[in-house]
């Protein structure tokens, strides 16, 4: 695991975060079996990925508690409407490997990248269009954004097993109503925190969105397995 992960860190962050786009939206569009076989590759990749984070497979789980509540929540909608058992199941199905497999390519792309490389990345391939002003801004804007994937994901399981312990007798209900506020409070105060260590680290100005990468043969390889990966699921 520890390999895989250091591969998988080591690629090129523009390299990672072209395949993430790209493959978003074909996840959509591949056969049910290629969107099997996706998701489960990016699920032992991820369990690789966050083998040494804090937590890391306690975000999973959280991911796939959420991908349950909105496939529960589908089905109960199309059973009101009168959706057929056999479409309903078929449905219900579909959507939770596409959202598994989705939710684990987001997830295993900030596992695997650091935010200010992703924003790096940003940055150099929107400056040709965007100039050189507004890029940086964009790319402020993207390492935020993913750096609070995995804050959320941690402050969310953090929250969930302090409740535990502390009110085990506390019903489902309560349970529902507490978790979101303390959640919504922690990262109110996370985000004061982001705040000053963006202006204590001078990333508020255009001179540390300066890209310097250096393409590798590993990249080189990558890239080709990208796209041979991305072909290949068009016709499972």
């Amino acid at each position: 695991m520890v390999d895989v992960a250091g591969m998988v860190r080591s690629l090129d962050p523009r390299l990672k975060l072209a395949a993430a786009l790209v493959a978003g939206p074909c996840l959509w569009k591949v056969p049910l079996s290629a969107a099997i076989v996706v998701a489960l590759f990016l699920l032992i990749l991820v369990r690789c990925l966050a083998a040494g984070q804090p937590g890391g497979g306690k975000m999973v789980r959280s991911l796939l508690s959420f991908v349950l509540f909105w496939v529960a929540v589908k089905v109960v909608l199309d059973a009101i409407s009168g959706v057929p058992m056999e479409h309903l199941a078929l449905d219900a199905g579909q959507l939770a490997v596409r959202l598994v497999a989705l939710l684990m390519l987001g997830l295993g792309l900030a596992l695997s990248t650091s935010a200010r490389a992703l924003g790096l990345a940003a940055a150099w391939a929107l400056r040709p269009f965007l100039g050189r002003e507004r890029s940086w801004r964009i790319a402020l804007a993207l390492s935020l954004m993913v750096h609070f994937l995995p804050t959320c994901l941690s402050t969310l399981t953090g929250v969930r097993e302090v409740v535990a312990r502390r009110f085990p007798e506390a019903g489902f209900f309560r349970r529902m109503r507490m978790v979101p506020q303390a959640v919504i409070r922690n990262l109110g105060q996370k985000t004061w925190n982001q705040t000053l260590a963006v202006a204590c680290r001078g990333l508020d100005r255009p001179g540390a969105w300066e890209p310097d990468f250096a393409w590798s043969g590993r990249d080189w390889i990558g890239s080709v397995l990208v796209i041979v990966a991305i072909g290949t699921v068009f016709f499972l």
